[in-house]
């Protein structure tokens, strides 16, 4: 059992360098299924769905968290899901990212006195949105399946019909939404919106067919999941601190140098706002 108040989880699938101050909690998501043993928490302990990691996502991860940081940290009040490459930024100019090009972990002194300090008059704490130029369910049709979106727009409807009028206001209205899955809130925040999330998501389950699907398209719930939290947010009029990340990317090495057209193309599928991607018919 130990004493700390605050943890940020911290997603990882692969080897990667971890940050060094002790707020983080790294977590190796699908671990029931992976090929590789990294050191540290994996979420196929407890209660715990890893093996569903290639539908779910780091959404695996996250249930893990939800069900059994308590455990490890009974004295928790403020929790925050973050990724191995993308960490918030809670102490620079609201930027939309800051982006490191090196495998480098940040510095990321007095988070704890941070998360504090936002939370004090907000519920949560978000990334920046991101603007598509066009709807967000035209963006995601764009990527991914409409039909998926229709089903989960039939499971609000029939679980939780308080709900559906802000899913289609966000979903038809809101040009960017938060991504990533990230956040930091207080744990009971993050109870109550799991129970809702998924109670959602493992229907959606029961009624999305990803067996022919290719890997990427088979991770529909997590695509989903990444969406309905615009929509918990709004319908539950939480007040939201929207901060920049640290984005760290990993571009592939070739002779011991980046690939230019890797690192070129990676800049533009992040940085582009979508919205251009799709007038100049640029597929990354």
């Amino acid at each position: 059992m130990k004493n700390e108040e605050i943890k940020i989880a911290v997603c990882y699938y692969q080897p990667w360098k971890l940050p060094k101050e002790k707020i983080f909690f790294p977590i190796q998501a699908g671990k029931a299924i992976s090929p590789f043993e990294l050191k540290m928490q994996g979420d196929n302990t407890g209660d715990n769905i890893s093996e569903k990691n290639a539908v779910f996502s780091e959404f695996t991860a996250w249930y893990w968290v939800w069900k059994n940081i308590k455990k490890i940290y009974p004295n928790i009040k403020y929790i925050g899901l973050s990724h191995y490459r993308r960490f918030f930024a809670l102490d620079v100019e609201p930027l939309q990212y800051v982006y490191i090009l090196k495998n480098k972990i940040p510095i990321m002194a007095n988070y704890d006195e941070l998360i504090k300090k936002a939370l004090l008059d907000n519920d949560i704490i978000l990334s920046k949105p991101e603007y598509f130029g066009m709807s967000v369910i035209e963006q995601y049709c764009h990527y991914h399946y409409e039909s998926d979106l229709l089903i989960i727009k039939d499971i609000v409807k029939e679980l939780y019909p308080a709900y559906i009028n802000t899913f289609d206001f966000v979903f038809n209205n809101d040009r960017g939404i938060s991504l990533y899955c990230m956040m930091i809130c207080r744990y009971e925040l993050l109870d109550n919106y799991f129970q809702w999330l998924f109670s959602i998501l493992f229907e959606a389950e029961k009624r999305i067919d990803v067996s022919e699907r290719n890997n990427e398209q088979k991770r529909a719930i997590a695509f989903i999941a990444e969406r309905l939290l615009s929509v918990y947010v709004k319908h539950n009029d939480l007040k939201a601190v929207y901060r920049p990340i640290f984005f760290i990317k990993g571009d592939k090495i070739v002779n011991g140098k980046v690939h230019l057209r890797n690192m070129i193309k990676n800049f533009i599928k992040n940085c582009v706002p979508y919205g251009i991607l799709k007038l100049f018919k640029w597929e990354c």
